[in-house]
This record gives structure tokens, sequence and C-alpha cells, in this order.
């Protein structure tokens, strides 16, 4: 029903996202397409596959309207919280044997995605649902919480300090599901369609 509310809203409402479409300046030439994936051929395609001994993942496809829908859903729910989104981050991830929507995408390479916003003047990954008003709440300080260290958050954090120990703790939080883990709902968002694998 919600759906269908929001379609029938898109068609009729005058104040719709389509008065503010304008041609993106992001916008690439074939050149510029062209080298880029040339350069990513040269320089990591045969060190990835030597590496992991198969092809990994190179093209994320997600469905158009569903990847809209997130990004309305999550500019309602910021501007509900007073939270000023700046961009969209894609995190690189691998699919386990426990959440792989398809037995053939284990260990294959996939894409999550999450808004980020201006914090003490950097611009930071964060988890819209659980933040509040008075709250924001980062994917750093969330993914603290279950034991993962995100160390991406600024150049200072780079070096990885998480010991094995903690990492194989998190893991067992996570296999256990002893806080919860697997069952809190969060902001980010990855269903995909992988190729490869197929």
């Amino acid at each position: 029903m919600k759906k269908l509310f929001r379609f029938i809203c898109k068609i009729f409402c005058p104040n719709d996202l389509k008065a503010d479409v304008s041609k993106p300046k992001t916008l690439l030439t074939y050149w510029e397409i062209v080298s880029m994936l040339h350069e990513y051929d040269k320089t990591r395609f045969e060190i990835l596959v030597n590496g992991l001994g198969f092809e990994d993942t190179r093209i994320n496809t997600f469905d158009f309207y569903e990847l809209k829908n997130y990004l309305a859903y999550m500019e309602e729910e910021a501007k509900k919280k007073n939270i000023q989104l700046k961009g969209v981050s894609f995190i690189k991830g691998v699919y386990t044997e426990e959440n792989a929507p398809k037995p053939e995408y284990v260990n294959y390479e996939n894409l999550l995605y999450t808004p980020t916003t201006i914090i003490n003047g950097q611009e930071v990954e964060i988890d819209v649902l659980s933040s509040t008003k008075d709250n924001i709440v980062t994917l750093k300080s969330k993914l603290e919480k279950f034991n993962y260290e995100w160390r991406y958050d600024n150049k200072e954090n780079f070096k990885l300090k998480s010991s094995k120990k903690l990492e194989k703790k998190a893991l067992k939080s996570i296999m256990m599901n002893d806080d919860g883990f697997s069952d809190e709902e969060s902001g980010l968002a990855n269903k995909t369609h992988l190729s490869p694998p197929n």
C-alpha cells in the first residue's frame, strides 16, 4: 500500500523531485571510461585472479527503482531527524555462506551502501535509521559495538589496529548470534546482481 501511495504521489504531486532534475556534472566521456577500465585490467585483474583463484565480481547491478526508493527513504528519515545528507558511500564486502542471496555468490565481492554526512568538517558514513534528532550514529561507532574496526573515516585511522583475537571474537559473535547482531536492522543496503559469477 505504501509503495502504491508513493507511486501515485510521484505521478500527481507537483512538488516531485522531477522539477529538480538537471544534467549531472559527473557524467564521463568514453575516453575516461575506457582509460579507467584499461587501468583496472592492467593493475588489478591478474593480481586478483591469481590471488583468489577465480575472477571476482566486476559489476554490481542494483535495481534502479529499489535504489531510488532507498535514497528517497533515507532522505525522508534524515529530514525527520534534522540530518543533512552529503553523499552515498559504496563499501566492498564479501558474501559468506550465511548471507549470500544465491549459493553461487558465496566468496564473491559485493557492495554495501549507506548515506554520509559532515561531522566536524569531515564526511563520514552514518546509519540514518539508528540515529536520532540528538545523536547522529556513525557507521564506525555502530560497527565498534560488534567488534569490527572501521578504519576508513580519515587518513589517520587507515592503519588497521585490531588484532586477530578481536577478529575471531567478532566472527564468533556473528556466528553465535549471542548479542542479537544479525537481527538488528541497519540503514545499510546491498541486494544486488553480481557479474561474475553470472
